[in-house]
Parts: structure tokens; C-alpha cells; sequence
């Protein structure tokens, strides 16, 4: 499938060329809410993967060593999997390529068409079943217990009512024995309530990306002028609550009923130097890992 290299490790095939545009092109029609207002994530969707392409984030890839080695060692007894949330297919990717020809049985919820039109798209791409819908997660049922649930820099866009909320609704969703595999940015020190960026901060990203965009090989069928300007919009109306320490999500979880089987600081000062934040965090900061077992 032409995978790419990064060193030793052999990454997901993830298509960011052509799902890209097509990304750009479903989320006006696609992403709900009326476009110009604040309730949209099309400012975030139509985007989004043009960032992972240009090389401006590393996204999901900051953590593919840990998610593969978690996903292969989980493969065996997990196969029944809900992706919760996911701005592109970068999850599905990596859970497919950890399984490899093992049984997978993935469900994915996302509040929006956009993600589900894309996750879709890459398991016809490969050929495998996904079961999808739109909708919040804290307001799945099932009948049938998930053996895994996982998911990427989800936990910090809730407050901390709101991620006990959420972490509650994963145990009920999991058979016992069932996990939690998931990341989380970390900024330790911080005295802020959310990230955000600046104006300035935001129109420097912008340049970036246009620049990026300007010495791209390829066609990317969005000219550099209007995905300055798209970035620029994004980086306006993103925002994450913060997170100071692994042991701030660690605590939340023992609360829902977990036990905390890792909860550490990522993979150590080699990952810090290659790992780009789509996000105003400075170099103190890191993706925290966690694995979370109902007992």
C-alpha cells in the first residue's frame, strides 16, 4: 500500500493527498451548523488534513509507535472497537494496521458527517466493515459491550464535569476487562483555563501554511491563498481546555470505575523534538498516554 518510513517504524497508509481536497470539498455541505457562525466545525474540517499534509502538525502521528504496539498487543482478545470522535481516519488507520488480517469489528460516533463521510470512504478504500453514526457519545446505549475504546486528544475538549461525564460512559459502554486506549496534550505549569491562539498567532500560521502550500510538489486543489486564509479561521476558533498532568485524567478515570494501567509523560524527550501541536503550546509540553482497564 505504500507505507511510509519514519525511521524504523512503519506508519499507517494514510492518503492525506486525496482525502484532503475531498475533505475540503464535503465540509461546507457536510459539517452542520450554518457556516458562518461559531457552532460549525466546518472551519475545522475543510482543513484540517491539508495541516497533517503540509507537514504543519504531526497530529495522531506523534503517537503511532505507542498505538500500535498498545493496538497489536490488544488485537487478540479487543476486536469488537468504538472510535470516539476522530477528525479524519488517522485512528481507523492505525487500528487497521495493528490488527492486520485479525478479526475487527469497528464502530465509530462523531457529532459530524464530515469525520464519518471520511472514515468511511478509507474502510471501502481497504475493504473492511465500519459501522458508523453521527451523534455524542455520552449518549450511546449498546447491547453489546466494546472491548476497546480509543480515541486521540479527545478528553481535553471537556471540562472537568464533563470528561468524568465522559469517562462514566466509556465504562458503561466496555465489557469488563474492556480498555481505554487514549492520548492527551499536556501543558504542565500552565495557569490558563484554555488554549487559544492570538490574532497574531493565528495570521503567523496562516503564513506558514501558505508558504507550505506555495513549495508543495503536488496539486493540492486549494490555491495557498485561500488555505492561508482557512488557517487562519481555524486557528481564530480553536481551543481546548487545559490539561497540567497525566494524573489530572489518570484521577478522573480511577473516579469512573478504571483502573489506570499507564498514565505516563509519552515517549520522552526524542518525541518532543519531531512533535508539532496544532496548537500554541511551547516546547514544555507533551502528549500524555493512557490505557484505562474496567475491572
Amino acid at each position: 500500500m505504500g507505507e511510509e518510513m519514519a525511521g524504523n517504524l512503519e506508519r499507517p497508509h494514510e492518503p492525506l493527498a486525496e482525502s484532503a481536497p475531498m475533505a475540503w470539498a464535503l465540509a461546507p455541505g457536510l459539517c452542520p451548523g450554518d457556516p458562518a457562525s461559531h457552532d460549525t466545525c466546518v472551519w475545522y474540517h475543510r482543513v484540517w488534513q491539508y495541516l497533517r499534509l503540509l507537514g504543519i502538525i504531526t497530529s495522531i502521528r506523534t503517537n503511532t509507535s505507542f498505538l500500535l504496539d498498545t493496538f497489536e498487543g490488544l488485537a487478540d482478545t479487543h476486536p469488537r472497537v468504538l472510535i470516539t470522535a476522530s477528525a479524519d481516519y488517522g485512528m481507523l488507520a492505525h487500528l487497521k494496521h495493528a490488527f492486520g488480517d485479525r478479526p475487527l469489528d469497528v464502530t465509530l460516533v462523531d457529532r459530524c458527517p464530515t469525520s464519518v463521510r471520511l472514515n468511511q470512504w478509507y474502510a471501502d478504500r481497504l475493504g473492511f466493515t465500519l459501522s458508523s453514526t453521527c451523534g455524542d457519545v455520552r449518549a450511546v446505549e449498546t447491547d453489546r459491550p466494546f472491548d476497546l475504546v480509543c480515541t486521540h486528544n479527545f478528553v481535553g475538549r471537556f471540562d472537568a464535569d464533563a470528561r468524568l461525564d465522559l469517562a462514566r460512559r466509556w465504562h458503561a459502554l466496555l465489557r469488563p476487562g474492556g480498555a481505554v486506549v487514549t492520548t492527551q496534550r499536556v501543558r504542565p505549569g500552565s495557569r490558563e483555563a484554555r488554549a487559544s491562539y492570538t490574532r497574531e498567532q493565528a495570521r503567523e500560521l496562516g503564513a506558514t501554511v501558505a508558504a507550505a502550500a506555495a513549495a508543495y510538489p503536488g496539486a493540492l486543489g486549494v490555491t495557498p491563498d485561500a488555505l492561508s486564509q482557512a488557517t487562519f479561521e481555524y486557528a481564530l476558533r480553536k481551543g481546548a481546555y487545559i490539561v497540567t498532568s497525566p494524573q489530572e485524567i489518570a484521577e478522573t478515570f480511577e473516579r469512573a470505575g478504571f483502573e489506570v494501567r499507564v498514565a505516563d509523560e509519552g515517549g520522552g524527550p526524542a518525541e518532543r523534538e519531531t512533535d508539532r501541536p496544532s496548537s500554541t503550546a511551547g516546547p514544555d509540553t507533551y502528549r500524555m498516554r493512557l490505557v484505562a482497564v474496567k475491572t
